[in-house]
């Protein structure tokens, strides 16, 4: 008789169990789910699934309203990231004035710079081309070169252009994509003595360029030998 009145006293201080279907308003379901799946086992919850958009609840009420809370919190829109549009520009330096098509009007400050820097007199696009990945990721392309003077015959140069991670920082109006590993590799036919052998030429750093500026980023004499350089200039444009 003593162990049926204990029995009962807990039956009545016992905290009821409830159900409450939930539903999942932004389509993260699953990663909801593992959430709360991990919180369960020590607050006396079962957690079940009826379709895609909603979660059931099943324990204490006091949990299950503190479960749904937890749902909440969690069942938030996904952040869009943005896209940043990287412009890069291999520009060639030479120490004499080269004779062949200007620069476009939008590369002026960027010569006018390198005139300050440098001790070059010529200067010609070339190769241009446009990257796009999004904010917090990588970035990578590959290509050839245009042909060149001092090349052996029949030999381009190959190219690799990356960076590990571009991030967005600042205001709206302010904003700069920061570069981490920013890198071009590129591999040079070199003619020899005994035939064609290859070098490696690169440009590695960190980067921070702001928005709608255009940054030197470095320059390698690998390419055209004594006198001359290539120079890797880059843009940055946050599309919203």
């Amino acid at each position: 008789t003593m162990l049926i009145a204990f029995v009962c006293a807990g039956a009545l201080l016992a905290e009821p169990s409830v159900q409450k279907v939930v539903t999942i308003k932004n389509g993260n379901r699953n990663g909801i789910l593992h959430t709360l799946q991990e919180l369960a086992p020590t607050n006396g919850m079962v957690i079940s699934t009826s379709d895609n958009d909603h979660l059931i609840l099943s324990g204490p009420k006091d949990t299950v309203a503190g479960f749904e809370e937890i749902i909440k919190q969690l069942d938030v829109p996904a952040v869009i990231k943005k896209d940043v549009e990287t412009t890069v520009y291999m520009i060639v330096a030479s120490a004499d004035a080269v004779e062949a098509a200007p620069l476009s009007a939008e590369l002026d400050p960027v010569v006018k710079q390198l005139k300050t820097i440098f001790n070059y007199k010529g200067f010609r696009l070339l190769e241009s081309f446009v990257l796009r990945s999004r904010d917090g990721e990588q970035g990578q392309t590959n290509g050839f070169l245009p042909p060149i003077e001092n090349l052996p015959p029949g030999n381009k140069i190959s190219y690799q252009f990356q960076y590990n991670k571009v991030s967005i920082d600042g205001a709206d109006n302010a904003r700069v994509a920061r570069f981490d590993r920013l890198r071009l590799n590129m591999r040079v036919p070199i003619a020899t003595s005994s035939g064609t052998t290859t070098i490696d030429a690169s440009i590695a750093t960190d980067v921070d360029v702001p928005e709608g500026k255009k940054v030197v980023v470095g320059k390698t004499s690998a390419m055209e030998g004594h006198g001359s350089a290539l120079i890797l200039v880059i843009s940055a444009k946050v599309v919203d």
